[in-house]
């Protein structure tokens, strides 16, 4: 009996700690997703705006070359 009550408070033990440890593990993807998201909107945001400065020059070639 003394065995059994001793490994279940092992289990338990070993229990929070990984429950710690995934709360923590969350905590930090949760930082690194918002981070990659936000540098994400910023490379789109540089991607579109040189789209659109490449479309312009484009189109200014060709109504000079007319």
């Amino acid at each position: 009996m003394k065995q059994s009550k001793l490994f279940g408070e092992q289990i338990a033990k070993d229990l929070a700690e990984l429950t710690a440890h995934l709360k923590t593990h969350e905590s930090i993807c949760e930082q690194r997703y918002t981070m990659i998201c936000a540098r994400l909107k910023r490379l789109e945001h540089v991607l579109m705006t040189s789209a659109g400065a490449i479309i312009l020059l484009l189109i200014g070639i060709v109504i000079k070359g007319f």
